[in-house]
């Protein structure tokens, strides 16, 4: 009985399960059944259900299908959903044309300039094109284009958060699972003639919703190998070394890498805020130095430039002293020179100096 079975005692029951020489013993045994071990009992209580191997089978199944065919149902349903998701996309499109003008642009004089397409393996390498730009590529590039021009186009990837998950998904591993699931339902339902009416009845339900899974979970294979030759079509890709799932793979890092520019346009743009601030804030400083500098100066250099003049004025007013020279018997021609030459240069810078107080009374004046 399901109700006081759960699959955890069922599993356990199975592997307990008496094989066919067991069994014949136990049959075969005519004395006090009170005699045998705990084990023989328990079989003795299993020769009276009948196709008690069967039952078991069939609760398993019952317990186990559920789980099984929501998980495989999920799988194709959401790797028929993203795949076309991503084809009927018109914000991918748009992308798709951008990425091309671009290369274009960048090869324009080239022999890669004018192209029609590119290879679809591009967009899982945008990120490691270098601009010429520090630590920038074109897909920050990209980013910053479309942010300025096109900005709804800029969370298009929140449409496919669940593609790097899906692909992960192989499609022929579900369709290796449903063979398993096709064969377990066939092998049990051919045996289930041996059963009784009651029973047969009671997991009749269970055996329709399995067959009717199966053959939708069939279409679904069947439409995804139909999306694949779509999306090889779509992308001009090479059937040989393209799978739907590698398509998926490609796509999933170009809206990771996609969404990481975004943050990290957006943290270097900050940057540049903060430094344009701090190149401003010098800026207005370096200016207001040299007023401060100049004005320091004027006040320091009066008081020291009247002092200077009173200086040259005083020594005016004392008249400008000579320096005698002695002529000696003994002292050459050569010296005298040198002292009358010595004297005359004396006179010359205080007359200089003269002439530089006369023009600062004049000033002051």
């Amino acid at each position: 009985d399901m109700e006081k079975l759960n699959i955890d005692q069922i599993n356990g029951l199975m592997k307990i399960l008496p094989d066919s020489s067991d069994l014949e013993q136990v049959k075969g045994y005519q004395g006090d059944p009170a005699l045998l071990g705990e084990a023989e009992k328990f079989f003795t209580t299993l020769i009276k259900i009948p196709e008690f191997a069967l039952r078991l089978d069939c609760m398993k199944f019952a317990f186990e299908f559920g789980p099984m065919s929501e998980d495989l149902g999920r799988r194709i349903k959401d790797t028929l959903d993203a795949g076309e998701a991503v084809l009927n996309s018109a914000e991918v499109k748009e992308l798709l044309h951008i990425l091309l003008v671009f290369g274009n642009f960048i090869n324009t004089g080239g022999f890669a300039g004018n192209a029609v397409g590119f290879k679809l393996v591009l967009l899982s390498k945008i990120h490691e094109i270098k601009s010429n730009k520090p630590r920038m590529t074109m897909m920050h590039v990209l980013v910053e284009s479309i942010e300025k021009n096109r900005p709804e186009l800029l969370h298009f990837y929140k449409k496919f958060a669940k593609l790097k998950d899906i692909a992960k998904i192989d499609n022929a591993e579900n369709e290796k699972e449903l063979a398993e699931v096709q064969k377990m339902v066939e092998k049990i339902e051919k045996r289930m003639t041996k059963l009784d009416k009651k029973t047969i009845e009671k997991f009749a339900d269970t055996f329709k919703e399995a067959k009717d899974f199966c053959k939708n979970a069939k279409k679904g294979i069947e439409d995804i190998k139909g999306l694949e030759t779509k999306y090889i079509k779509f992308f001009v890709l090479d059937k040989k070394n393209y799978s739907l799932q590698e398509c998926f793979k490609v796509m999933a890092i170009f809206c990771e890498k996609f969404e990481s520019a975004i943050t990290e346009n957006k943290k270097r743009k900050e940057q540049e805020e903060r430094l344009a601030k701090r190149k401003a804030e010098m800026a207005k400083r370096a200016e207001t130095l040299p007023r401060m500098k100049k004005g320091g100066n004027s006040l320091q250099n009066q008081p020291q430039e009247e002092c200077v003049v009173d200086n040259l004025l005083s020594e005016i007013r004392g008249g400008l002293k000579l320096r005698k020279t002695k002529s000696c018997a003994g002292e050459s021609k050569v010296t005298r020179n040198s002292s009358i030459k010595a004297s005359n240069q004396e006179s010359v810078e205080k007359w200089k100096k003269t002439k530089i107080a006369m023009a600062l009374v004049s000033r002051r004046v």
